[in-house]
This record gives C-alpha cells, sequence and structure tokens, in this order.
C-alpha cells in the first residue's frame, strides 16, 4: 500500500493545513478532497458538456468543512494501516476519469440539445455531470468509506445540501412557469389588501394591473439573486462557525431561510405594488433593482438574528468540545 502520509511533501502540505489534533481520516479525506477538487475541475476543462458548478461547490464545502473541524473525531477503527490509497487504486481513479471525459467528448454531440431543458434528456444530462463524483469511491474500499463518512457524517451531509441546492438559479429558471404563478397569485393577494382595483392577469409573466401603476412579475423577479445572497451568506457563516453549529438546527435553519427568502421576495413585490399606486410609480421604477438588493440583505440580517443563537451550541456543550480537541 501507498500511503499518502508517506509522500513527504503531501506529508508537509497536509500537516500544515490541517490542525495537529486532526487524525489519519481526516487527513486522508481533505487529500481525496483536493484531489477530487482537482480532477473535476480538470474533467470540465477538457469536456465543457461536463461544466456544472455542483460537484465543485459540494466538494469545495466539503473540503472546507473537514478543514474547519477542531477536535480529533473519536475512532477506535482508526488503525495505522487504514486510509490509505493503493497505486491501484490511484490509478483506478484516474483511469475512471480520463474514460469519463472520452465518453463526454463522443457524446457531445447528442448530449449538447439537451443543455438546459426541462426534459428527461435535460435530467439525464445533469446526472451524466455529477458521475464526475463516481471516481473518489475508488480510492478507498467501501467498509473505509464507511468508516470516514462515519466520522465525517455532518460534513458529508452539508455537502450533500450543497450538491442538490447551492445556487438554484437553473432550477428557477426551469420551474418559472408554475413558480411563476405561485408568487403572482401569493403578491396578488396582499397587495389587494392595501389597493383597491387591483387586478390579475395570468400569464407566463403574471401582471398586476394597478390604478396608477402595472406590475408585470417577470423571471428576473422571481427572487434568483435573493436566494443566491442567502446561499453565500449563510454558507459563510456555517464555514466561520462550523464547530460551534447544532448540525440537526442549521440545517433545519437552512431550509426555512429560503422559505423566508421566498417570502421575503414576495414581501418585495407587494411593497413595490403597494407603493407604486399611492402615489410613488415614479420612485418604484427607478430604483426596484438596487432596493431588491438592500431588501435582501435586510432579509437575511433580520433572520440570522433570529435564528443565529438557536444553531449554536449550548455553554456546556462548547466546553465539553474544547475540552475534548
Amino acid at each position: 500500500m501507498a500511503s499518502f502520509n508517506k509522500t513527504p511533501g503531501t506529508s508537509r502540505l497536509v500537516q500544515i493545513i490541517l490542525p495537529s489534533g486532526s487524525g489519519q481520516a481526516a487527513r486522508f479525506l481533505f487529500f481525496a478532497l483536493v484531489l477530487t477538487l482537482v480532477a473535476i475541475a480538470a474533467d470540465q476543462f477538457f469536456s465543457p458538456i461536463l461544466h456544472t458548478t455542483s460537484p465543485l461547490w459540494a466538494t469545495a464545502a466539503f473540503l472546507l468543512l473537514v478543514w474547519r473541524r477542531q477536535e480529533k473525531p473519536p475512532s477506535p477503527s482508526e488503525t495505522p494501516g487504514s486510509f490509505s490509497i493503493s497505486k491501484g487504486r490511484a490509478t483506478a481513479f484516474v483511469s475512471l476519469h480520463i474514460v469519463l471525459v472520452a465518453a463526454a467528448h463522443w457524446l457531445t454531440p447528442a448530449l449538447q440539445p439537451l443543455a438546459g431543458k426541462v426534459t428527461f434528456g435535460g435530467f439525464l444530462l445533469a446526472g451524466v455531470k455529477l458521475c464526475v463524483l463516481i471516481p473518489t469511491l475508488l480510492l478507498l474500499p467501501f467498509v473505509e468509506w464507511k468508516k470516514v463518512l462515519r466520522l465525517y457524517a455532518s460534513e458529508g451531509i452539508a455537502a450533500l445540501v450543497v450538491l442538490i441546492t447551492f445556487f438554484p438559479r437553473r432550477a428557477l429558471e426551469s420551474i418559472w412557469p408554475w413558480y411563476g404563478q405561485v408568487l403572482g397569485q401569493f403578491v396578488y393577494s396582499l397587495s389587494r389588501l392595501l389597493v383597491q382595483g387591483l387586478g390579475y392577469i395570468k400569464d407566463l409573466a403574471p401582471t398586476l394591473t394597478g390604478p396608477d401603476l402595472d406590475v408585470t412579475i417577470v423571471q428576473g423577479c422571481s427572487g434568483i439573486n435573493g436566494f443566491e445572497l442567502f446561499d453565500f451568506l449563510f454558507s459563510l457563516v456555517v464555514v466561520l462557525d462550523w464547530n460551534r453549529l447544532r448540525k440537526n438546527r442549521t440545517l433545519i435553519a437552512y431550509f426555512a431561510g429560503l422559505l423566508a427568502m421566498f417570502l421575503g421576495n414576495a414581501l418585495r413585490i407587494t411593497v413595490f405594488v403597494v407603493l407604486g399606486n399611492h402615489g410613488f410609480a415614479g420612485s418604484v421604477m427607478r430604483f426596484h433593482i438596487s432596493a431588491g438588493w438592500i431588501f435582501f440583505s435586510a432579509i437575511f440580517l433580520a433572520y440570522l438574528c433570529l435564528t443565529y443563537s438557536w444553531m449554536l451550541r449550548g455553554k456546556n456543550s462548547s466546553a465539553e468540545s474544547r475540552s475534548a480537541a
């Protein structure tokens, strides 16, 4: 077995980056994730049809959270001979990535027309793009992977959430015909309470007709920017405070936060409709874009103030964590 720990240059680099208390599983996982990140980037460079940000961000998130883990996880099963990469497995890892790139090149003429389509073929292409993560499984036997993932289950779940939900632009664009109607009806229900004579025109881009200002909810008003801003800021909080967070509560807070951003976006459009039909139509038309960023930032800060202390561990849990480190 050729363990990465026995490679002088790699060993020094990993020891510098990872905390001194990190176990062998942490060092192996960190090294495997670095290899995966580099390999995925190379796949997408040599075969552009594989380009997608989800695997890159998910791997980077896993990598950052493993690095942020300060305490050494209790691991009676972590024996000296474990968590090493043999030459055969390293060769298989590289070979499978080469096969994926070659297959993607060969299938590009058939796959290219499916890009961005909300069809079975479009979902099939999305699945093909996620296949770049499969070669990483070859770096260890399945039994050893179970040990690693058991030790870093929270980090793995967080990476999976990133893989599925991070940067939802394409997902929201795909479901816009349905999502736009839900958003339009919701805004109309709120706005009609404060604007008399308000009408609603059902269309791909719903329109709220008012006495002074008609507001059309186009795809750019879907709140995509707000969701992306929430992803960026929430992930920053998670990375910085990972060791202090209650992981189950943080997961709940993330999905609840997405709902809060939807409600915040609906409230934003409602405010524009109400103000625009009460003498401020000119101001709404001039400042609705820049006001949107301010509004989304305010919604996030308000949500964080409400949930931050709830997501954190109690004082006793924090003290125990520090003593264990």
